[in-house]
């Protein structure tokens, strides 16, 4: 349906991936490249592909971290009968190279005697691999969640509810995961087991690149609540100009943050029902919005340049804005977009004909999937107790900010934004559920074209929304139909 499909997978797994598990938590891999569609994206068999805990990179905490970590109490913690959590992922918990390790992995070893067992798939078979070890009786334990892809339809053949091993009414689950874990319900069943709400996207700026283009600071605009669609659209179209190389926006799937800006996700779900939004005037204003900045020349031009993003632009002052996951800048090196200092970050506008300003939690969740047959489904729990102690506990706050500006050299400004972000997320999160409506017609990265690429049309080949709409109303219905017949058959 589009052209860009060349690129799409490498874009997935960059953007989409599980996002960071918040201050102090366990990150993804933050990357910038990822295998194409057509590389080499080789299936291993599992036990080719599970890595034994004496192989993995021993994971380090600097004492003094260490120690004000095992301090913190957990109720009702005990030794696990069976230590070893198997975990499939493309990434791995245990931290490699120069990455610090987690809180929730330092209170998993020491409150439970744990250990996570990394069985590595790639972003492209992450699906397929684990539907082949569930039917041969052989089920990972743990599975991410912070992309929110397997609800509704992938979890009703690999997924288990969470009810068993979590207490869904604790009280120390924050008042954003506990929408999320609702909203992945049905027959007062609950299919995610999200811990926290960060946010899913960010807008990353080179505040130098503001100064010498006398444009105002985001941020600033941010805290006095004048970060709006309007103002963001102002200096973009001020900044852009192909005459000078420069273009105002780089990177992938920013259309639905801004989808969810409007508090309106493409399709949502109100009590385990999934709902179909895709004629409403939120969506259409989107898709016109960016219909606008495609014609006048104000994104990157990725299909000019092989359908490859350029991050490191930023840095040379040629590209305003760089949307991305929270895990583009939980990484020890972020210098492609700017000098320590001058990098900065902002949450997606507010959508000004909106009530409230809501902010996208999709890719950006503390969230886990309980695989269907699960060996050790109490591994699972123990380690969703952990992420809930780490994101509760001050004093591991303080140990995640403190990890923030010696290992990843941020600035107190960006931990000062990212504590407003996340508020605005908890308060109000948005989540989407076109992404995983149906496994029909998946390309490698998991993803249905007819509705992934159909998003993002407008923003990069230019295609009206009216036009896109019409072509796949009938077949979007059609899905949302079925989808329901098979939740009311669930459990």
């Amino acid at each position: 349906m589009v052209n860009y499909k060349k690129g799409i997978a490498a874009v997935s797994a960059m953007v989409m991936c599980a996002a960071l598990a918040g201050c102090g938590g366990t990150a993804a891999p933050a990357t910038t490249t990822a295998p194409a569609a057509g590389g080499d994206t080789t299936t291993a068999a599992a036990a080719e592909t599970t890595k034994a805990a004496e192989e993995t990179t021993t994971a380090t905490m600097k004492e003094e971290d260490a120690s004000v970590i095992q301090e913190v109490e957990i109720e009702d913690a005990d030794t696990l009968e069976n230590p070893t959590l198997r975990w499939l992922s493309w990434w791995d918990i245990n931290p490699s190279g120069d990455a610090p390790k987690g809180a929730d992995l330092e209170l998993f070893e020491t409150k439970y005697g744990g250990k996570i067992e990394f069985i590595e798939t790639t972003w492209d078979t992450r699906w397929d691999d684990l539907g082949k070890l569930v039917a041969s009786g052989d089920s990972p334990d743990m599975y991410p969640g912070a992309d929110l892809d397997a609800f509704p339809a992938r979890a009703i053949k690999m997924v288990d509810p969470i009810d068993d091993i979590i207490d869904i009414s604790s009280p120390d689950i924050p008042k954003g995961a506990k929408q999320i874990i609702d909203m992945c319900s049905v027959n007062g069943k609950h299919y995610l087991a999200c811990a926290n709400a960060n946010a899913g996207f960010i807008m990353i700026y080179n505040k130098k690149t503001l100064e010498e283009n006398g444009l105002d600071d985001p941020a600033e605009l941010a805290y006095n609540n004048e970060w709006t669609w309007d103002k963001f659209k102002e200096m973009c179209y001020d900044f852009a100009d192909r005459d000078e190389d420069k273009f105002a926006i780089d990177g992938w799937w920013y259309e639905a943050a801004m989808v969810l800006s409007t508090g309106k996700p493409i399709i949502g779900t109100e009590n385990g029902v999934m709902t179909n939004n895709l004629m409403s005037k939120e969506l259409e204003r989107v898709e016109n919005f960016f219909l606008d900045f495609k014609n006048d020349d104000v994104f990157s031009p990725l299909d000019e340049w092989g359908w490859t993003i350029k991050p490191e632009r930023m840095a040379e002052g040629k590209t305003l804005f760089y949307p991305i996951g929270r895990w583009g800048l939980q990484t020890t090196d972020y210098s492609q977009f700017g000098e320590v200092g001058d990098v900065m970050f902002v949450p997606t506008p507010r959508d000004p004909e909106a009530d409230e300003w809501y902010v996208t939690a999709q890719g950006g969740l503390e969230a886990f999937l309980l695989c269907k047959g699960a060996k050790n489904p109490e591994a699972v729990g123990a380690w969703y107790k952990c992420v809930l102690a780490k994101n509760k506990d001050e004093s591991i706050k303080e140990v995640g900010e403190k990890q923030l500006r010696e290992d990843y050299h941020w600035t107190d400004e960006m931990i000062e934004m990212d504590k407003f972000i996340n508020d605005l997320t908890n308060a109000h999160p948005m989540i989407d559920f076109y992404q995983s409506l149906t496994t029909e017609d998946a390309r490698p990265d998991g993803f249905n074209p007819r509705f992934a690429d159909a998003i993002t049309d407008a923003s990069h080949n230019g295609k009206d929304w009216y036009t896109t709409r019409e072509e796949i109303g009938t077949e979007v219905q059609t899905r949302v139909d079925q989808v329901n017949e098979d939740l009311k058959k669930l459990n």
